[in-house]
């Protein structure tokens, strides 16, 4: 067996020297609930970032004191697991400033910097963790009552004292923070956890002060531009496990110098399960480039980037995050916010709502939209808010059918002219094929693919749970023809011939060719996309803005 050690060796040695100097520019903010939040459920991205060269930094709103008594020592023992952790991932000593970083109305919270390598901080509000007997909820209440206020609790050996929070104050705090560190990218935990998930938390569905977190960071945010990333957090438990053995064991190496100093932790279960995945709760499909334009979610714009030139696209609605799906060049389909209700634009016509597709229910998202175009009509796929597919074609909406889909589906146009649905479950692949006279029919299948399905003309494509690409064909019924050793940690994308594209253990997009050769192009953040003919790819970068390149 392994020993820790030589598995922080493999993450500190995980990225290319030419990752490091690809993006100087780039500051990444983690924000989260707990001491530990970002290593379980936002990790290989926060390693990846650290190596990377980004300046980096983890708000953590709680003291993540729960019940245990005296709750500044366990504070003090929390903050000391999570340094440990950092500066594993960091590479250097265990060595750190702490100083008083001044927030509105005369409060501070506490600041702490690796000596070596200042650019990576951590921050610590120090509210009340929800479980604290003597505040119970602090944080959900904080969020729900404008009216509410309730006081922090230092660690102990912090060098900042006890002051008091509201609602507002929490906001204007996360304010100056982000202005204070100047991020590209901000990631946090999941506003809107799925229903189907952890009944045992209740309404939440999560720990509460996961959801109040990402709300809280959300509104803080409100009129930026910056990209925001949710993680799902808990729930990735209930999905199949999706990052490949060589990332899992450097993660929980990881892991395993924090909890040296959280006795409340272990290796175990459920920890292992965490550290076993990472997820994203609004994925953006494989969609959103095609030949000379691409388009995405960036604050509340739909941002449109056209032979190199950006502009914002007017629209009657505030677009989600990763909802974005053209149905061809000149059509494209994008969710509304809140609602998660389907507009389409169709050239210079006006936007057409579609609407959501039953059955209703309260507190579920639906999943991110997949069309393509068929003559002059779009079909539209989204997993609904029963866990199910549904189709909208020139009709109306229909359900395929299914309860335990993840986030993802994938339309395409077979070369019959039909149109094929797929989608990836907890169970297995789920496909439909669609009919002229009825909704449509489910196509057997034994694969087992552990997130989206990316399509194009001919092939259809996924991760299996050891970061392995499969590739389906048409032309064999759809059956297995190539399965690829990758250790991907995203989702692929797929163009004809077939092309892949996919973010690797490195975090670079690397190009999968037809003749199995691969290239690795640079640094990127999340799934890539790649334009229908296969001759470039398109990405989030570290710095915040989408980078393009040209596939050998």
């Amino acid at each position: 067996m392994r020993t820790a050690a030589a598995l922080l060796t493999i993450l500190l040695c995980s990225l290319t020297p030419g990752a490091a100097a690809a993006a100087p520019r780039a500051s990444h903010v983690q924000i989260v609930a707990h001491p530990d939040d970002d290593m379980l459920f936002m990790s290989p991205d926060v390693a990846l970032a650290l190596r990377s060269g980004a300046r980096v930094a983890t708000v953590f709103l709680t003291a993540g004191e729960s019940d245990v008594r005296p709750p500044a020592d366990y504070a003090a023992s929390r903050q000391s697991g999570t340094r440990a952790a950092f500066a594993a991932m960091a590479g250097t000593a265990d060595d750190w400033t702490r100083s008083a970083l001044a927030l509105p109305g005369g409060r501070q919270a506490e600041l702490q910097r690796l000596r070596q390598r200042p650019e990576v901080a951590l921050v610590f509000l120090g509210l009340p963790d929800d479980n604290d007997p003597d505040s119970r909820h602090a944080l959900s209440e904080l969020w729900r009552d404008p009216a509410h206020r309730v006081p922090t609790i230092p660690a102990s050996g912090s060098v900042v004292s006890a002051t008091g929070h509201d609602r507002a104050s929490v906001i204007g705090s996360l304010r100056r923070i982000v202005d204070e560190f100047a991020p590209t990218l901000v990631r946090t935990q999941d506003p809107r956890p799925d229903p189907r998930y952890q009944g045992q938390w209740g309404a939440a569905h999560d720990h509460p002060d996961h959801v109040a977190t990402a709300r809280f960071t959300e509104t803080a945010l409100r009129g930026t531009d910056l990209p925001l990333l949710h993680y799902r957090d808990y729930n990735v438990a209930d999905a199949p496990a999706n990052l490949p053995d060589r990332v899992v064991a450097a993660k929980r190496a990881v892991f395993a110098r924090y909890a040296e100093h959280d006795p409340q932790v272990s290796l175990g279960a459920p920890y292992d399960a965490w550290l076993a995945s990472m997820r994203l709760r609004r994925p953006w499909g494989t969609r959103w480039a095609t030949a000379d334009r691409h388009a995405h979610v960036r604050g509340n714009r739909l941002v449109l980037t056209e032979s190199g030139v950006e502009s914002a696209v007017d629209a009657p609605f505030v677009p989600r995050e990763g909802s974005v799906s053209f149905a061809d060049p000149s059509r494209l389909v994008v969710q509304e916010r809140d609602s998660g209700a389907v507009w389409l634009q169709d050239g210079d016509r006006p936007w057409l709502p579609l609407g959501t597709p039953p059955p209703r229910r309260p507190g579920a998202d639906l999943g991110p939209p997949s069309a393509v175009s068929v003559g002059d009509r779009v079909v539209v796929a989204v997993r609904d808010q029963g866990g199910g597919v549904s189709v909208r074609d020139s009709g109306g909406w229909c359900r395929l059918g299914g309860t335990d889909v993840l986030d993802e589906v994938s339309a395409v146009l077979a070369g019959d002219g039909e149109v094929h649905v797929m989608a990836a479950s907890r169970t297995g692949m789920r496909h439909w094929r669609l009919t002229p006279s009825g909704c449509g029919e489910p196509v057997a299948s034994t694969e087992h693919p552990v997130g989206g399905i990316a399509t194009t003309s001919g092939y259809a494509a996924f991760r299996d749970s050891r970061g392995d690409l499969v590739v389906l064909a048409e032309h064999a019924g759809w059956q297995r023809t190539r399965t690829i050793d990758a250790e991907a940690i995203s989702d692929p994308a797929i163009a004809p011939g077939p092309v892949l594209a996919v973010r690797n253990a490195d975090g670079l997009l690397e190009i999968v060719r037809p003749d199995g050769s691969r290239i690795a192009l640079g640094p990127v953040e999340g799934r890539p996309a790649l334009t229908p003919d296969g001759d470039q790819a398109a990405a989030l970068a570290g710095d915040g803005l989408i980078t393009t390149f040209d596939v050998p």
